[in-house]
């Protein structure tokens, strides 16, 4: 039900403010500098950034074309807080793969979990991809089935970025687009 909500909310809001399908609702988050790392952007698309989390749900979504909700929010804020890439090439991979796509939840979701949607408190929620983990699959039962190779830590890609270097990092960014 409380899917059903965000959705017809999500719709309501593409309808009244159409410049979302493409901008941040609040424009002063299109000054953010995005460092747009295309390495970084295909790790995350292949499930190859270190993250156990992230890792999972972009293999699960390259696989059968679903993603849980927890996991769409951690993957989504690990892209454009984490990497710093632009949350518009997330919704446009989100649109390619999902088969649950519709185009308000996901522009909605995007801007939600990159800070620059309709949220009253956006910019500084950061998920940190290792809690969340201990959080939502402390048996490791999600991991093991998408992400195999983490129990050889040998065979796992070491993390693509240092998460408490690139929270500060984010906050700058966001900081420093809305001074202007």
């Amino acid at each position: 039900m409380n899917e059903l909500i965000w959705r017809e909310f999500y719709m309501m809001i593409l309808d009244h403010f159409p410049h979302t399908m493409n901008h941040a609702f609040r424009p002063e988050y299109d000054n953010i500098k995005w460092i747009n790392d295309e390495a970084q952007f295909k790790a995350w698309c292949e499930g190859e950034t270190g993250f156990p989390l992230v890792d999972a749900g972009m293999r699960e979504l390259n696989a059968t074309g679903y993603m849980h909700n927890r996991v769409r929010m951690v993957v989504a804020s690990f892209l454009a807080k984490d990497l710093l890439i632009d949350w518009r090439w997330g919704e446009h991979y989100f649109a390619r793969k999902l088969l649950d796509y519709e185009m308000a939840s996901n522009v909605g979701g995007w801007q939600w979990s990159a800070g620059s949607g309709t949220d009253a408190a956006p910019y500084f929620r950061i998920f940190n991809p290792d809690s969340q983990l201990k959080k939502f699959d402390p048996q490791f039962i999600y991991i093991k089935k998408w992400v195999p190779e983490y129990a050889d830590f040998s065979k796992y890609p070491k993390p693509i970025v240092d998460h408490a270097f690139a929270r500060e990092r984010c906050l700058k960014a966001f900081k420093a687009a809305l001074v202007r």
